[in-house]
């Protein structure tokens, strides 16, 4: 009877150890750690792709999206190398504002989504009609009807932080609710070897 008490506490045990690893590799999500080009970077030189790399790996099915003034630009290359997203274009960006955005999965399935923004300086310009049209839009800003107020730096630092308290918040949730589960299990264990004696 002893030796059957004791295999089953052993299986306890190793069922309570496994548990509590399990919270590490649950808040094991993916964030994005560098980009290039940087957020609110102004680029200078040409650029022909925009590269993403992530705390962990990324999984087949992740996207990017390219967009404009003049809408969105497609990527001609599109590959996922372990935890880097990397996007090549056709043609080198045209001068402008532009935004970056992803929605990838992490390695442990967890979808994250976000975007930068940064502007290109390279000297490039679109197609004549395109010009035009941006010159037209230039004096649309704050101060014009219609226009929307720039995003500044801190206003885009504000936003990465928010993101990062609420990944923050859910980890924080989801870790001390296994800590309740286990404390509850670790509970009837206790109370059923007692009841034995």
């Amino acid at each position: 009877m002893e030796w059957k008490e004791g295999r089953n506490m052993k299986k306890w045990i190793v069922t309570m150890l496994i548990l509590l690893m399990w919270p590490a590799t649950v808040m094991a999500h993916s964030h994005m750690e560098t980009s290039v080009p940087e957020n609110g970077a102004t680029v200078i030189e040409p650029l022909e792709e925009v590269v993403l790399t992530f705390s962990a790996g990324i999984e087949e099915g992740s996207t990017l999206t390219l967009t404009g003034v003049e809408g969105k630009v497609e990527f001609t290359e599109f590959e996922i190398e372990d935890r880097k997203v990397r996007g090549t274009l056709a043609e080198p960006l045209p001068d402008g504002q532009w935004t970056l955005g992803w929605n990838v999965i992490s390695e442990d399935g967890h979808p994250i989504e976000g975007e930068i923004n940064f502007e290109s300086a390279a000297g490039i310009s679109a197609e004549e009609e395109v010009n035009e049209g941006s010159a037209e839009e230039e004096g649309t800003g704050a101060d014009s009807p219609g226009g929307e107020e720039p995003m500044t730096e801190k206003d885009r630092g504000d936003q990465d932080h928010a993101q990062d308290q609420q990944e923050e918040g859910n980890n924080t949730l989801l870790t001390v609710g296994l800590i309740i589960v286990v404390l509850i299990l670790l509970a009837l264990i206790f109370m059923a070897v007692r009841k034995k004696k």
